[in-house]
């Protein structure tokens, strides 16, 4: 019973040594495979995972749209009187299209700057939130500074 136990042990050893030997197999790999090989190196085939998502933007930057709504607000002498300097926040929605729509004074400033910058919001165009490039309504929310002495001085130059 031993010898056959011993027998039977060796023989399982010694397939579990030979299954672990790839190089007796006699596969190589032809000119072709190889060509593949070089080509596909380096490439991603994530392609499930690789799609540019991004939110609802101003395609000439932040800067340039406070300029733009900056250049349609006109401040009252209260608020150059009261030497205002303050930050308006308004929400907003940006369509599948990228129009905006339901804008929303969430942090109002007063002086009737919240509704100028309402009004202007609404005729600006924005590039719609994307997921796997295909568009999205999206909620923004805009923190604009306000500082009526600066907003003066670009209302004077307009004039």
């Amino acid at each position: 019973m031993k010898t056959i136990l011993s027998v039977f042990l060796i023989l399982f050893i010694l397939s579990i040594c030979s299954a672990q030997n790839t190089s007796g197999t006699g596969f190589k790999p032809n000119e072709k495979d190889l060509k593949q090989k070089k080509l596909e190196k380096g490439m991603n085939y994530d392609v499930n995972f690789d799609v540019e998502n991004h939110d609802a933007f101003f395609a000439e930057g932040l800067d340039s749209l406070f300029r733009l709504l900056y250049a349609q607000l006109d401040v009252s002498e209260e608020a150059l009187n009261a030497n205002l300097v303050s930050t308006a926040m308004i929400g907003f929605q940006v369509n599948f299209d990228g129009k905006v729509q339901n804008v929303k004074s969430i942090a109002e400033v007063g002086y009737g700057i919240d509704g100028q910058l309402s009004r202007a919001l609404e005729k600006v165009e924005f590039y719609p939130a994307t997921q796997g490039n295909m568009p999205y309504r999206s909620e923004v929310v805009l923190e604009i500074p306000i500082k009526a002495a600066y907003l003066n001085s670009i209302y004077k130059k307009r004039q």
